[in-house]
C-alpha cells in the first residue's frame, strides 16, 4: 500500500477492544463510555484502569517504544475510526495493512495446550527501517511475567522461497516461510534469547542479546538484513507472519494463536525512520 500523504487533523488516540487494542483516531471521550475504556489525546495523557496491552501502545502513540509503528500506521491505516467501529461491532476480527496486522484474541482451533495470555496474540509488525534493519514487533493479551513456562514468537519470514518450500503446517497454506525469527521468552519473561533458522539451509544463528526486548505484553527484535539475504524478493517485499508455541517443533497442536491467522503480509516500509535502542 502507497503512503497516506495527507495531513489528518485529528489527534491520535487510543482504544480498547474487549481488553483488545487498536489505534484510533476518533476524538476524546471518557474511558467510562461504553466498551471504550481508555480514549486518551496526544496533548494530555492519562491512564484509567489501563491493560498491559492498553498501556503499551498508549505508551508508543505518546512517542516511546514501538513509536514507529504508531508512524506506519497512520500511513498505512487510511480509515481508522472505521476500523475501530468494525471492531467494536464485531463486523472485523482481523485487519491488516502493510506491516501491520490487529486481531481480536483467540485461539487457533488445534491448539491442545494451556490458554495463557501470553499465548494469544492481538498484534503483530514487521518494518523495514534505516540502515537496512528490520524490525519485528508482537502484542499478546497479558504480560509474560505471568506465565512460567517458555513461550515461543515465531515470526515466519518470506524472502522469496517460500512458494518452493511450501507451507509451513498443512492446515494453513497461506503461511510459506523461507526464514524463522523465534523469540525464546524465558518463564516470568527472563532469560530470553532469540535465533534466525534459514529453512532452506537448515542453518540457525543465534541473535545478539540486546537487539531482543521482552516489556509486559510485548516481544521487539531488529534483525539487519544481511541476517535475512534475500531468496527472491527484494527486502522491500518480504512478507511475514507470526504465532506463538510453548515449545519449537512441538506440532500445530502446540501453536496457540496465528497473526495474521492463514496467511502473509508485506513488510512495512519506513526507511527515514531510525532504529530504535531496544
Amino acid at each position: 500500500m502507497r503512503h497516506n500523504s495527507r495531513r489528518r487533523t485529528k489527534n491520535l488516540g487510543f482504544e480498547a477492544l474487549e481488553c483488545r487494542a487498536l489505534l484510533s483516531v476518533s476524538g476524546i471521550r471518557a474511558p467510562r463510555v461504553s466498551g471504550a475504556a481508555l480514549l486518551a489525546r496526544v496533548d494530555a495523557p492519562k491512564i484509567t484502569d489501563a491493560s498491559p496491552g492498553q498501556t503499551a501502545i498508549l505508551n508508543a502513540i505518546f512517542g516511546g517504544a514501538g513509536h514507529e509503528f504508531v508512524t506506519l500506521a497512520q500511513h498505512e491505516v487510511h480509515n481508522i475510526s472505521s476500523v475501530v467501529n468494525g471492531f467494536r461491532t464485531g463486523a472485523i476480527i482481523q485487519y491488516t495493512v502493510a506491516g501491520l496486522v490487529f486481531k481480536t484474541t483467540n485461539w487457533q482451533t488445534g491448539y491442545t495446550g494451556f490458554r495463557h495470555d501470553p499465548l494469544s496474540l492481538t498484534v503483530g509488525g514487521g518494518v523495514l527501517l534505516k540502515g537496512k534493519k528490520i524490525e519485528l514487533a508482537a502484542i499478546v493479551r497479558g504480560p509474560f511475567t505471568t506465565y512460567p513456562g517458555t513461550t515461543d514468537i515465531v515470526f515466519a519470514i518470506n524472502r522469496g522461497a517460500g512458494a518452493q518450500l511450501g507451507p509451513y503446517f498443512a492446515s494453513r497454506p497461506g503461511i510459506t516461510p523461507d526464514a524463522l525469527v523465534t523469540v525464546t521468552v524465558g518463564p516470568f519473561g527472563q532469560s530470553n534469547s532469540a535465533t534466525i533458522t534459514d529453512l532452506t539451509t537448515g542453518s540457525t544463528q543465534p541473535l545478539n542479546p540486546p537487539e531482543i526486548q521482552v516489556a509486559g505484553p510485548v516481544v521487539r527484535l531488529l534483525v539487519s538484513t544481511s541476517q535475512l539475504p534475500s531468496k527472491g524478493l527484494p527486502v522491500s517485499k518480504y512478507q511475514f507472519a507470526v504465532w506463538t508455541e510453548t515449545q519449537l517443533d512441538a506440532g500445530y497442536q502446540d501453536v496457540g494463536s496465528f497473526a495474521p491467522e492463514g496467511s502473509m503480509i508485506p513488510l512495512g516500509v519506513e526507511t527515514n525512520i531510525k532504529p530504535p535502542k531496544l
